[in-house]
């Protein structure tokens, strides 16, 4: 029983920090994309190439994420916000039938624009 126990409790350990390090990713992308936001005006080509780009280095698959952009233009000073929403997948065996097969993560970021139209 005191095995089972200590398995369970490594296997959550383990399965935390993945899903720790899938949320600072996200958090970070969602810095970075409405920081593009900011300087082209809302949300342009590049800004969703580069989420799509950001999420595939680090081992997301960007089609399950939803990112949310608002507004579409933005001159100086429209707030930007940016939302992504994940189902973080559970992979341990062992965790999967306490946590369900997926956990809901998001990230949110905020900045005004810095664009000017000329």
């Amino acid at each position: 029983m005191v095995i089972f126990i200590l398995i369970l409790v490594l296997f959550s350990i383990l399965e935390i920090g993945l899903l720790l390090n899938d949320k600072m990713v996200l958090m970070s992308t969602a810095r970075e994309v409405a920081r593009i936001c900011a300087v082209e005006g809302g949300k342009t080509q590049n800004a969703l190439a580069r989420l799509r780009e950001l999420l595939i280095a680090d081992g997301i698959d960007p089609d399950i994420v939803t990112a949310s952009i608002r507004p579409t233009q933005a001159i100086y000073g429209t707030t930007i916000c940016v939302d992504l929403y994940y189902d973080y997948p559970v992979k341990s065996p062992v965790v999967r039938p306490l946590s369900g097969p997926c956990i809901p993560i998001s990230a949110h970021a905020v900045t005004r624009s810095e664009f000017v139209p000329r």
